[in-house]
């Protein structure tokens, strides 16, 4: 039987070196700030912003400042809901739906030659495992956590967020599972 200790090293190994690999290709490899709205809009279509925070697992302040920059841009449009003028839909733009797709194949290719070394059933293996383990820890997960300081923190793994609402020094991912989203 594999060590687990070891196994957890191995995992973190792989994604800090893919983000290694993805800075080198100056392609951010697991996106972030205004590109993660535009990924998250691009798949999922008009969401309101609470909507996108949540997804996103970020602050509603952190998220209104990036929606700004994205609007300024030309890629986002935030428009009063019909029904509810204090509910705020967020869409893509033209524009954002271009630069969403101008990244697409570049993408691609940083993922592709992450994986090169694996069959497609090793793929389709290493994605059920991954399946399995992160169904299991979302059934230990409650959805909310009490924080030490009375705040409530949202559980996409790691600990409450520091002053300038990422984790550690180099952000989430670095250093443990926060990388894993459900």
């Amino acid at each position: 039987m594999a060590d687990k200790n070891d196994l957890l090293r191995k995992i973190f190994g792989f994604l800090h070196g893919s983000q290694r690999l993805a800075r080198h290709a100056a392609r951010p490899y697991q996106l972030r700030g205004q590109h993660r709205v535009l990924g998250v809009l691009a798949k999922e279509g008009t969401l309101i912003q609470s909507q996108l925070a949540e997804i996103l697992d970020i602050r509603p302040s952190s998220l209104t400042e990036l929606l700004s920059k994205l609007e300024e841009r030309g890629l986002i449009t935030r428009t009063p809901d019909e029904s509810d003028k204090r509910v705020t839909n967020v869409s893509l733009t033209e524009a954002g739906k271009q630069a969403v797709e101008g990244r697409d194949e570049s993408d691609d290719d940083l993922l592709n030659s992450l994986f090169e070394g694996l069959t497609d059933e090793e793929l389709d293996q290493l994605s059920g495992l991954f399946d399995k383990l992160n169904a299991s820890l979302k059934e230990k997960l409650p959805d909310r956590d009490e924080r030490p300081d009375g705040f409530h923190h949202h559980h996409g793994f790691g600990g409450p967020r520091g002053p300038h609402g990422h984790h550690g020094p180099h952000g989430p991912g670095f250093g443990g599972p926060r990388f894993f989203r459900f």
